[in-house]
């Protein structure tokens, strides 16, 4: 009589979100709603978004242009305001830019200067100074490659939705903390915004929301040299894209530091990493270094851009008045040249998210069995904290109160608030499913009753 085989011992039970064909099933279908949305959301941004009408957008547009027809990168100089920008996203789009059609401008001044009425055909009267260039309802079929490196520019933000889940998954080991941090930057107006405009801002976002998941998984899981030189890498591509990543070198010595080693083994690793992602800019920063005289071209910022140029010191009012309350409102959502903001309800739902979010943090620590470890804690302030200061820099030399100069950092300001919130005593799946139901339904609310009403029909001057 045949021997019977022994039984197949049961495999273990599979963690949230890692392996097991039911985990990943039942993860799968969230996440795939959460980016379809998300990809359709930028879309429809892109297209109700008159092209031109969005901060920059024609000097990146022209950045692009001159790299496709002339293989060289730009000079910075007047007339050329974005020539000071790192290549690498123009490098992406160049291709599309081989077109000299865009829409005309209504006339050579700043934005709140346009002299011109506009009143649609029906009659109505817009305020002056929401547009600063001329459309017609027959531009949805004008300026394709504009529109196809927009369509480009929304898949690089798709990316950075699908990376912030990566990170939040990774700062907590749990699926929702990453599902709810993707919602919140999918929803985020600003982002849908800015991330179906032509723009370096997207790719930034993006890049640093790799950065941010690379050097969480560095924290969590242990060194390796190519979890280290891949994090090296996307932090050297971050600051290609836009100086303002510049401030990722803090938090990544700080996971190297941190890594459970004796010192002299993680002096070596950040000397090599950091080397090499100095060895990436390198070249981008020598070129700068010859022509103006500083690798960063901010010496000749005051001959290039002269107009902009309103210098003031830390302690003046515009930073205790205008500065803080400006870049939140901008963080959130204003739209075309700074000139649409938001029904203020929206402001204040996500000032109460924040406040909330800020709240279950403080319970988190307090909790110390329920808080990330101080290292990932600290990495994930260090991104807001540092990105803060360089645009209190920049606003040194510049009016610019700009929510969007924070969006290196957003990726960390997502994962914190999904922590924070998550670490409220009372919070419970239900409620993340309520509030990501909101903010998508308050992106669609500030699409269909905001925007699509302030450009469409078209005005007629």
């Amino acid at each position: 009589m045949a021997t019977p085989p022994p039984p197949r011992p049961e495999p273990p039970p599979a963690r949230e979100g890692r392996a097991g064909d039911g985990t990943r099933r039942r993860n799968v279908a969230p996440l795939a709603t959460l980016l379809s949305l998300s990809l359709a959301l930028l879309i429809a941004w892109s297209l109700a978004i008159p092209i031109f009408e969005a901060p920059d957008e024609p000097l990146h547009w022209q950045y692009a242009r001159h790299l496709h027809h002339t293989r060289r990168l730009p000079v910075y100089e007047p007339g050329f305001g974005e020539a000071n920008s790192p290549p690498l996203y123009y490098l992406l789009i160049a291709p599309l830019a081989g077109t000299r059609e865009q829409p005309p401008a209504f006339a050579p001044t700043r934005p709140g200067d346009n002299p011109a009425p506009l009143i649609t055909p029906d009659g109505i009267v817009h305020p002056r100074g929401l547009r600063v260039y001329e459309h017609r309802q027959s531009d949805f079929g004008r300026y394709g490659p504009i529109r196809l490196a927009r369509l480009l520019t929304a898949l690089i933000s798709l990316l950075a939705v699908f990376l912030c889940y990566q990170a939040g998954r990774e700062a907590s080991g749990r699926e929702s903390t990453g599902l709810l941090a993707a919602a919140f930057i999918a929803f985020l107006p600003q982002f849908t915004f800015r991330g179906g405009n032509v723009s370096n801002d997207a790719l930034v976002t993006t890049l640093c929301a790799l950065s941010l998941f690379l050097l969480l998984r560095l924290l969590r899981r242990g060194f390796t040299w190519r979890l280290g030189f891949g994090a090296a890498a996307a932090i050297a591509a971050a600051f290609l894209s836009k100086i303002s990543a510049i401030f990722l070198g803090a938090p990544f010595v700080l996971a190297l530091l941190a890594q459970k080693a004796p010192l002299r083994k993680r002096l070596l690793w950040v000397g090599v990493l950091v080397g090499v992602a100095v060895l990436i800019v390198l070249p981008w920063a020598l070129r700068n270094q010859v022509l103006y005289g500083d690798p960063f071209a901010s010496r000749v910022m005051r001959e290039a851009v002269p107009s902009l140029v309103d210098p003031k010191p830390l302690t003046s009012p515009f930073f205790r008045r205008v500065f803080f309350a400006q870049t939140y409102r901008s963080f959130v959502g204003v739209f075309g040249w700074m000139s649409l903001p938001m029904a203020e309800w929206v402001y204040e739902g996500y000032r109460q998210v924040f406040w909330l979010a800020l709240a279950g943090l403080v319970v988190r620590v307090l909790r110390r069995a329920a808080a990330p470890s101080a290292p990932v804690l600290l990495a994930l302030l260090l991104f807001p904290l540092l990105n803060l200061l360089i645009v209190v820099y920049i606003n040194l030399t510049f009016t610019q109160p700009q929510g969007r100069y924070l969006f290196p950092s957003l990726p960390a300001i997502a994962v914190l608030t999904a922590l924070g919130l998550e670490g409220v005593p009372f919070w419970s799946s239900r409620l993340s499913a309520v509030l990501v139901a909101l903010l998508a339904l308050a992106n669609v609310c500030v699409l269909t009753g905001t925007v699509i009403p302030a450009y469409w029909p078209a005005p007629v001057p």
